[in-house]
């Protein structure tokens, strides 16, 4: 093979490996999607912690694993008593999506009576398509299923499984309601008047 045949086919293999790798990149859809939605939704912020919620239940119910859920660290479990759950629904502040806002929160299962997680997953995938929601695959391997799910409105949802256990993930739609979009300000207002009351009740306390 003369030097000239060599570098073509070098070039050959180099640009099959090129789209070998672009195509898996493809495959491997974000949980979180980059795109904004559309911004159709008037929710407030409490309508979106509530919804949140709601995704949170029904997924759950769907994967027969009512037990050992939690966010991010097991001092935060979610259940159905209302500490648990307005625990975890309180942490929850908006991000920006264009010009307004979305909630995105998750929640992990690691307990060990978990025998069988990809049954689980499976019945949540049979359930989010029966509700009408486009289920597509963030990984197709059967040993690490991982598949999400849309809605017109930009929602969306996630479910993965491993050896290990679970995670669910809820995306609400993108709100451009007053309260979703000017949180920040509310927050502060809400820690200024905590901190003004302090104050005065330090001012009324007797000086030694």
């Amino acid at each position: 093979m003369t030097w000239v045949h060599c570098r073509r086919s070098v070039a050959v293999a180099v640009a099959a490996i090129s789209v070998v790798a672009m195509a898996s990149c493809v495959q491997e859809v974000p949980i979180v999607s980059n795109e904004p939605g559309n911004e159709i939704t008037n929710m407030t912020l409490d309508e979106q912690r509530e919804w949140v919620g709601e995704q949170f239940d029904a997924a759950i119910d769907a994967s027969g694993i009512e037990n050992g859920w939690f966010k991010s660290r097991r001092t935060l479990p979610w259940s159905n008593t209302p500490k648990d759950r307005d625990g975890v629904l309180g942490m929850l502040h908006p991000r920006d999506c264009s010009t307004g806002g979305r909630l995105i929160a998750s929640l992990q299962n690691r307990s060990v009576e978990v025998n069988d997680p990809f049954a689980a997953a499976e019945r949540v995938r049979t359930f989010w398509e029966s509700e009408g929601w486009v289920v597509s695959d963030v990984l197709s391997y059967a040993s690490d299923p991982y598949f999400r799910a849309d809605r017109e409105d930009g929602a969306v949802l996630a479910f993965r499984a491993s050896t290990i256990g679970m995670s669910l993930e809820v995306e609400t739609a993108c709100s451009v309601h007053a309260t979703v979009t000017n949180w920040q300000s509310r927050e502060n207002e809400f820690a200024d008047e905590l901190e003004r009351r302090g104050a005065s009740s330090d001012d009324e306390q007797p000086r030694p």
